[in-house]
């Protein structure tokens, strides 16, 4: 876990850029966009820095516009357990606007990367003036509480690789077809409760199945979605 990230000076341009790929800004006219860039704050984190750490005051919304956060927490054996990894257009910190909540989480960069902030104040009051902006939040939580009790239902399959498969299915959205790994094998192994050796071992299990190819570090290509489909959970 590295140092934290600090501000860097801001541009309304760049700002401006940052938000508008952010799905739950996408519905605003651009005044309304330009209104939301005014009062967003650039940070920059290198790779293995700290955005934010347990016991922090949650009071910020994060919003990636280049690069990649995970988000992970320790479980009580030390092992990190990956929650979600944010690509560009991800956002985190949405719970600041209802409550004073404390991180109990860890944000980390995992590559160069640069997050557009906007404070809890600041937010609040844009939502206030814009009732669009209200109802694309609401969207973007209901899709994340939905994602959420997805991952904890592939959780709660005992073998790990129904787990893989079942994950391998939604990323594909069952087509035969080639997907990339939104994030590192290694956080993949984390994000599923496994170890990386034992993601390993099921990937080939696939392959040798016949229902995946595997290409580079990330690239999986789907040949066989009815054996993937027999493997994943029903």
């Amino acid at each position: 876990m590295g140092e934290h990230v600090a501000e860097h000076q801001h541009s309304l341009a760049r700002e401006l850029e940052c938000v508008s790929g952010v799905p739950i800004f996408q519905q605003l006219a651009h005044p309304q966009l330009t209104s939301v860039a005014s009062v967003t704050r650039p940070i920059h984190a290198k790779k293995g820095q700290t955005v934010f750490r347990p016991d922090e005051v949650s009071q910020t919304l994060y919003i990636v516009n280049t690069g990649q956060v995970r988000l992970y927490h320790l479980a009580d054996d030390g092992k990190e357990r990956v929650l979600r990894v944010l690509n560009p257009g991800d956002f985190i910190g949405e719970i600041a606007l209802f409550t004073d909540e404390i991180h109990n989480n860890y944000a980390e960069a995992t590559q160069v990367t640069e997050l557009c902030t906007i404070s809890r104040d600041a937010l609040t009051d844009l939502i206030q003036r814009m009732p669009p902006l209200a109802l694309s939040l609401l969207g973007a939580l209901a899709v994340r509480l939905k994602s959420a009790e997805h991952q904890a239902t592939l959780l709660a399959i005992p073998d790990a690789l129904p787990r893989l498969a079942g994950y391998l299915m939604d990323l594909s959205q069952g087509q035969a077809t080639t997907v990339t790994l939104p994030m590192s094998k290694q956080d993949l192994a984390a994000y599923l409760g496994m170890t990386p050796e034992s993601l390993s071992r099921k990937l080939k299990q696939l392959v040798t199945a016949g229902a995946i190819v595997t290409s580079g570090r990330r690239e999986i290509r789907v040949i066989d979605v009815d054996q993937l489909q027999q493997v994943a959970p029903q």
